[in-house]
């Protein structure tokens, strides 16, 4: 429910505002209870988490917006790349930069090998 209230119930990607398709998602993969903090996740619509922990969509830790892989090529996925990311008002309740380098990190590497 935190990141539903911290996002607004809106996905921080897509600013879609279906609750019923929206999703908890971590930033770093899942270590265990130490990874379920609000800073370290994004409320994203289903199959942009998916896509998300495929590492084909990230988030440019630097200019908060949201990169595409070129192996993803729906328009509808694609017609997303540079939008901002949707940030919270309240800062505490804002994504971890620390966790969205990491993330980019992966994102990096995935590109690398699909290149």
């Amino acid at each position: 429910m935190d990141l539903i209230s911290a996002y607004d119930g809106r996905c921080a990607i897509t600013q879609c505002p279906i609750r019923p398709i929206l999703e908890a998602a971590h930033v770093t993969p899942y270590l265990g209870p130490q990874t379920n903090a609000i800073s370290n996740g994004l409320l994203l619509r289903a199959d942009i988490h998916t896509l998300w922990d495929l590492r084909l969509i990230a988030i440019d830790p630097n200019l908060m917006t949201v990169c595409i892989s070129p192996t993803l090529q729906d328009p509808s996925y694609q017609v997303l790349a540079g939008k901002s990311a949707y940030q919270p008002a309240v800062p505490a309740s804002r994504v971890s930069p620390l966790a969205l380098e990491r993330q980019w990190e992966l994102f990096q590497t995935r590109l690398s090998k699909d290149i």
